[in-house]
């Protein structure tokens, strides 16, 4: 398969934003806090590293209070701009489970406003990966990957506390090929190596316990957030390792700027802190920063190991530290972002079952790391395009590309997912859509970085009513057609083949086979109209004046317009000349919303005006001059 210049020189352009994406995600994640009283309770956690809300198995919306030492029962204030502590500390007692459907429906229900939502996680993300995260430009996609990483793990141990996994059983999970211990169906490596196509080779060395200069409270103490005492303590690891163990920092795999470019720490026992507090699991960037041997530190991740070790996580963490993937949900908590469960950087790693072993990048990563073979398929841009009846095979580490002629950042990316080898535990199968935009942002669900085109139209994701389903991807069951009205003709928040600008992109795919490993369907070769094009909304009786409330000068020649509105309204199309005053030369109003105007022009000023005769919704007003 051949990989168009465009693609080669396009791909590496994304946008500063997305790096300082990086972030533990938690969904109904359960775990055990001991109170100042003693009490040890459970606790349900949703969210991530930024923004989080926890509750109690009873429903009961909760807080850590630094006055209390614990957890207090907690309100929404009265503004709704934040959760307070009510200064009832919870006991095992009023922590009672009352029912498996009031959990679910309370810890579901979103408390304080999205916008406040959004100022705690700019506020976090700050305290995180700090100032230097937000001038750094996001170029692991030009930076394709070496075959070969050697990353560094430190395992850790108190005074008081003792590992009770082996440095041997720690290897193992980072480094044997095969691997199966704790339920795992793969090492770390072992996932790499298979979702590359054995183009990279993740390496960890594991280094003996470090013995904690002091008792594990001192450093799980949640007065002080987990970017605090954490980073004492790995810097104590890190001095260590230099200074007694003498090790040689220089094996390790770094960036262009000698920074290294996997630093893991695990360490023995539970977390014991509360969310974001104390050693509370979390990736950020180390500072100060160390430096040996001529490299330095940058971002580490660190977790507890407790009684067992599954690779999810670690893996997903670990596309942050060796790729600079960004997250593909949404923070706030006013999604569950559009890729959801489809993808390792979503919530592909977190299941009950895929924590074990994730699904693989979606296939516009996997790009990135030089990973996959992909074939343009748009003959605006590539003229050796193939065209008919095409095939693709799951897992195959090759994809299909249609590029935006106008915006080489843009483009739909096509892949084959079923539900074997290592997408045995997606949701669906069939054939996946993926809309990329590097111009796109997570922190809005309707217009993300990558939006997953969902078969069944209804967004169930970007609406927070799932993490996808068994009705998301297209097949010859269900719905077996793409194009620019299908499977949702809606100009804004639909399922469509439509760029961002709302212009058709002129991709059709049709005959879609039943789900299988290899997945067949056919590509239309038809080209988009031309033009400019328009969207917006009208209310009833509403007007909105083109091109983007203004006017354009015009040497004269055929103005073309065409209208499509919604069904059941009538809108209406003008177009007005300026003479002293704006004067309407012509104008199209039959009863529909479908309105077409030309007109033989003069030199002159002239504006478009869109109408509401009767009805509301969206329209696509495309002009050509």
């Amino acid at each position: 398969m051949k990989i168009s210049n465009l693609i080669k020189t396009s791909a590496c352009l994304l946008v500063a934003s997305q790096i300082a994406q990086a972030a533990i995600p938690y969904k109904n994640t359960t775990y055990q806090f001991t109170q100042p009283n003693g009490d040890q309770i459970t606790l349900s956690i949703n969210g991530n590293d930024y923004y989080a809300e926890q509750r109690t198995l009873s429903g009961e919306l909760v807080i850590f209070d630094n006055e209390l030492n614990g957890f207090s029962f907690a309100k929404v204030s009265n503004d709704g701009e934040s959760i307070v502590s009510e200064k009832r500390l919870v006991t095992q007692k009023n922590a009672v489970l009352k029912s498996t459907s009031h959990v679910n429906k309370l810890t579901l229900k979103k408390t304080i406003s999205e916008e406040a939502r959004q100022r705690i996680v700019l506020k976090n993300k700050h305290i995180f990966l700090n100032k230097q995260e937000q001038k750094t430009s996001f170029k692991s996609a030009a930076m394709q990957l070496p075959g070969q990483v050697q990353g560094l793990t430190i395992i850790i141990q108190f005074p008081d506390e003792l590992g009770t996994i082996s440095q041997n059983q720690v290897n193992a999970f980072l480094n044997n090929v095969p691997y199966t211990e704790f339920g795992n169906a793969q090492s770390v490596r072992g996932y790499f190596l298979n979702v590359s196509n054995n183009k990279l080779d993740y390496k960890n060395t594991v280094t003996r316990y470090y013995t904690a200069k002091k008792n594990k409270s001192y450093y799980a103490d949640n007065r002080y957030s987990s970017s605090v005492r954490s980073q004492e303590l790995i810097s104590e690891a890190l001095n260590w390792l230099e200074y007694t163990e003498g090790f040689d920092f220089s094996t390790l795999s770094t960036n262009s700027s000698k920074q290294i470019r996997g630093l893991n720490i695990f360490y023995a026992g539970d977390s014991d802190s509360a969310w974001s507090k104390g050693l509370w699991p979390h990736m950020a960037r180390l500072s100060p920063r160390f430096c040996a041997d001529n490299v330095c530190t940058d971002r580490y991740q660190i977790t507890n190991m407790g009684n067992n070790l599954a690779i999810g996580t670690f893996i997903h963490e670990s596309g942050h530290l060796l790729t600079n993937w960004p997250d593909l949900y949404d923070y706030d908590g006013s999604s569950e972002g559009s890729v959801a469960s489809f993808g390792v950087m979503g919530y592909g790693a977190i299941g009950q079952q895929n924590k074990f072993k994730p699904t693989p990048p979606v296939a516009h990563f996997r790009y990135l790391a030089g990973w996959d073979t992909v074939t343009e398929l748009n003959p605006a841009i590539n003229n050796q395009a193939p065209k008919g009846r095409l095939t693709h095979i799951s897992g195959s580490n090759t994809s299909y590309k249609w590029t935006n002629p106008s915006n080489a950042n843009e483009a739909f990316y096509i892949e084959a997912i079923h539900q074997s080898e290592q997408n045995q535990y997606q949701p669906d199968q069939g054939l996946a859509i993926w809309h990329v935009d590097t111009a796109g942002s997570n922190s809005n669900e309707w217009h993300p970085y990558i939006q997953m085109e969902h078969a069944d139209g209804d967004r169930d994701p970007e609406n927070n009513r799932n993490r996808s389903d068994n009705t998301d991807l297209f097949d010859g069951q269900q719905t077996h057609s793409f194009d620019k009205v299908t499977p949702n003709a809606y100009t804004s928040k639909g399922t469509n083949a439509t760029w961002w600008n709302g212009s058709d992109s002129g991709l059709s795919i049709s005959a879609i086979s039943d789900p299988a490993t290899q997945i067949s369907f056919d590509i239309s070769t038809v080209q988009p109209p031309s033009g400019e094009i328009y969207t917006g909304s009208l209310s009833e009786k509403g007007q909105d004046i083109h091109p983007d409330g203004r006017w354009f000068q015009y040497s004269g020649g055929l103005i073309k317009l065409d209208l499509l509105g919604p069904n059941n309204t009538d809108f209406d199309l003008k177009l007005e000349r300026w003479n002293g005053s704006w004067a309407q030369v012509d104008i199209s109003e039959s009863p529909d919303s479908q309105e077409s105007i030309q007109y033989q022009a003069n030199d002159g000023y002239y504006r478009i005006i869109v109408l509401s005769y009767s009805g509301a919704g969206n329209y696509t007003l495309t002009v050509n001059k």
